[in-house]
């Protein structure tokens, strides 16, 4: 069995798990993200399994991790764990876009959607930690509703310029 197919919340040995995309995606570059879905623990091991299947098909980014139920000195709440869905290139507003629109049809739907670049993490900047200004994109629930895909995309590609 792949670590994948385990429930997180189970995990008590490591900190994060991870699921890789199976198809052809391009290779991460200097601007490489990742979209951050917080979930309520009681919920992580139901959205962990949509978003790993989503992955490994190819319908989201090049790989996800889930933070686990050991205790992370980064978790800002022990109430919520943190989902990683990470794209190749942050500035590739076409590919990040469409991973948080499928995101949304996977009806994996937290309140806000915020996307950090890689070098933030590089460089340890955490909202627990006091910094701010953190998220490259950050768009709600309310962005989604009532809006075709395409509404969608040009919406996050206007307010993202």
């Amino acid at each position: 069995m792949k670590k994948s197919d385990l429930f997180p919340s189970k995990i008590i040995d490591d900190y994060w798990v991870n699921a890789e995309c199976k198809k052809k995606y391009p290779k991460p570059t200097k601007n490489s993200g990742k979209w951050l879905v917080f979930t309520y623990t009681k919920d992580l091991d139901k959205t962990w399994q949509k978003i790993t299947k989503a992955t490994e098909k190819g319908e989201l980014g090049i790989a996800a991790k889930s933070a686990t139920s050991k205790s992370n000195p980064n978790a800002s709440n022990e109430d919520t764990r943190v989902i990683c869905v990470y794209t190749y290139d942050s500035e590739d507003k076409n590919d990040v876009a469409r991973i948080a629109w499928r995101l949304y049809e996977l009806e994996i739907n937290p309140r806000v959607l915020n996307y950090k670049k890689d070098n933030a993490t590089f460089e340890g900047k955490y909202a627990n930690k006091g910094h701010t200004k953190i998220s490259r994109y950050s768009v709600s629930n309310h962005h989604f509703k009532n809006k075709t895909k395409d509404e969608f995309f040009k919406f996050f590609k206007e307010r993202f310029q």
